[in-house]
């Protein structure tokens, strides 16, 4: 974990000298988890897509806003998570109930059909607080700080989630 915030801090200071190798060692490292968390918020594989290219954008207009011996992958995931919710602020605006709804059902398909089936159950913030903790691999401090909210509210929310996949799992988790 120390040599990934090392590499990514160093590409996000490459990105903020205008390097663009930065991104593409951002890209090797965290693309899959931004997708994941994108997915998670967006719903659809498409505006997953979107979310990772517009990310990746968007860190190279803001690079120079990281604080160096902070945490690089929670920066990175806020970017992620602040485009994701965009995208979905202004499909929202823009989609149809019916097109929404089949946006929706068509979810994360090529995922694992247990792992589908249970964060179907949960709500977006339940969702995403499932995926910067369990797949993102964040301290509740960072989860807390992307979502906005205090370390005890991520915590609390987090033992909910869990309880509630539990409920939902049948006893397999």
């Amino acid at each position: 974990m120390q040599n990934e915030k090392h590499i990514l801090e160093k590409a996000l200071m490459e990105l903020a000298l205008g390097n663009e190798n930065g991104l593409c060692k951002i890209y090797e490292d965290l693309g899959r988890l931004i997708f994941s968390v994108a997915i998670g918020i967006t719903g659809n594989r498409e505006d997953a897509e979107d979310t990772l290219q517009n990310t990746l954008m968007e860190l190279q207009k803001c690079a120079a806003t990281y604080k160096k011996g902070t945490n690089p992958r929670a920066f990175i995931l806020t970017v992620a998570r602040h485009n994701a919710l965009d995208l979905v602020r202004k499909r929202r605006d823009t989609l149809s109930i019916d097109e929404a709804a089949f946006v929706a059902d068509e979810g994360v398909s090529d995922a694992a059909p247990l792992a589908a089936e249970l964060l179907s159950h949960l709500e977006d913030e339940e969702r995403e607080i499932i995926l910067l903790r369990i797949y993102g691999d964040l301290p509740f401090g960072e989860v807390a700080r992307i979502m906005g909210i205090s370390v005890f509210a991520a915590q609390k929310r987090y033992q909910r989630v869990i309880k509630k996949l539990k409920k939902y799992s049948g006893g397999i988790l």
